[in-house]
């Protein structure tokens, strides 16, 4: 059976190590950027997961630990430990829910082989690993596997599982169309760096919000 041993050590160093300062920073960041960016809007979701694996970065740096964003490089972890040990960092901001572990394209089975931090509204972060659940507590869907709720609730349980953060909840669907849309924030800031007036002013002539 696969040993966690070195994340379930970074995890505990950064439960005990963690300044009330650094804290506030990581809860009002995350506060920001789901009141910001609305996950109800699809397109949200993997900027705010982007967004959330730095944060969490930064929060793991913060207390002395050695490791590097890897997302980018790999479908298993999203920060790289020492001793090419990965986390998987994964967010729900409507709590404890089911939550997407692997997203995948194509056929073929996948497997939970990866520690995770899960950033969970109203929780904190929760550190869990496959050995940890039984094998009920996750289920494949049409383009991945997830963790069920119970397998969630069942990590939560156990208080030495979990970093108590307040972790904001998503605002409601109802107010999504306050809500910035990634892809317009990106194509607003790239054109104004750019100073393309023409198509700046075509865009504003237009009915979308710009």
């Amino acid at each position: 059976m696969k040993s966690y041993t070195l994340e379930r050590r970074a995890f505990d160093r950064l439960k005990s190590d963690c300044s009330s300062e650094t804290k506030a920073e990581y809860e009002e960041a995350v506060r920001n950027l789901v009141g910001r960016y609305n996950t109800t809007i699809h397109e949200n979701r993997f900027i705010v997961g982007g967004a959330v694996e730095v944060f969490t970065f930064a929060l793991l740096r913060s207390v002395g630990i050695s490791c590097t964003l890897y997302g980018d490089e790999s479908r298993s972890g999203d920060i790289l430990l020492q001793h090419d040990r990965k986390i998987s960092v994964k967010s729900s901001f409507t709590g404890i829910n089911n939550i997407k572990l692997i997203n995948q394209m194509g056929g073929g089975d996948r497997q939970w082989d990866t520690a995770t931090l899960f950033v969970i509204a109203g929780v904190g972060i929760v550190f869990g690993t496959p050995n940890m659940v039984n094998d009920k507590a996750t289920r494949p869907t049409g383009d991945g596997l997830e963790l069920r709720k119970a397998g969630l609730q069942h990590l939560v349980n156990d208080s030495a599982n979990v970093f108590q953060l307040d972790i904001a909840h998503k605002p409601p669907t109802e107010t999504t169309g306050f809500s910035e849309k990634a892809s317009t924030a990106v194509a607003r800031q790239i054109l104004s760096d750019l100073r393309s007036s023409n198509l700046q002013r075509a865009i504003r002539q237009s009915s979308i919000a710009f």
